[in-house]
């Protein structure tokens, strides 16, 4: 019975041993990084990307700013050494201008610009614009009042082959000619203008691109 009795406390503290093992095993092994994190770490760079255009007056390097600021969040999250690239499709496809993806290991999220402020008109205007995709398609359709008074009234954007990106304008450019971007139509209370257009020569009125872009 003695026999028993010892060898019933060894398989106890055996198993003992074990478990206290495995629960560490546990505790100490990394978390799977995960699209939530990437795309909170995503927002909090591009708000600093924002912030930090807004102080200077532009990036040197929006891109690289923002891919590294991911970088920094996603370490402070706890998730170091890791590969960061940023792919902008507008670059062939005008009608993804409002987004861009993040990779990062095996994972690749989708970024969603909507909601995130224009530092190009902050820099320029030393105003707040919130970037929001115009919902009425085709754009044709300004020549409807309603419809005009709504996308002013809003800030809306719009697709423009020849407009600056996000990441153009955080570089306080009005221009890329690599990607394709978006603009918003600017007045006076009289006059029209394409935000960059505006910003470029300081004049009111819309060409005829613009005219036939909005039906105008």
């Amino acid at each position: 019975m003695r026999d028993y009795h010892k060898a019933l406390v060894i398989v106890i503290a055996c198993s003992a041993v074990l478990a206290a093992g495995l629960l560490r095993a546990y505790v100490e092994a990394p978390r799977p990084l995960t699209s939530a994190e990437i795309l909170a770490a995503t927002r909090r760079a591009v708000d600093l990307a924002v912030d930090e255009a807004i102080e200077i007056g532009g990036l040197n390097d929006a891109e690289g700013f923002v891919r590294t600021a991911i970088v920094s969040e996603l370490d402070r999250q706890g998730f170091g050494g890791v590969d960061v690239r940023l792919r902008r499709p507008n670059d062939l496809n005008p009608f993804a201008i409002f987004f861009f993806l993040v990779t990062v290991q095996d994972l690749s999220v989708r970024f969603d610009l909507e909601g995130t402020q224009d530092p190009l008109a902050a820099i320029r205007l030393g105003e707040v614009a919130i970037i929001h995709a115009d919902p009425n398609h085709p754009y044709e359709g300004h020549r409807e009042r309603r419809v005009l008074e709504a996308c002013l009234a809003h800030s809306y954007y719009h697709v423009a082959a020849e407009a600056p990106d996000f990441f153009a304008r955080l570089e306080n450019r009005t221009r890329d000619p690599y990607h394709f971007g978006f603009e918003a139509l600017l007045t006076d209370g009289r006059g029209l203008a394409a935000d960059h257009a505006f910003y470029e020569t300081g004049t009111w009125g819309l060409d005829d691109v613009h005219r036939q872009r909005y039906g105008l």
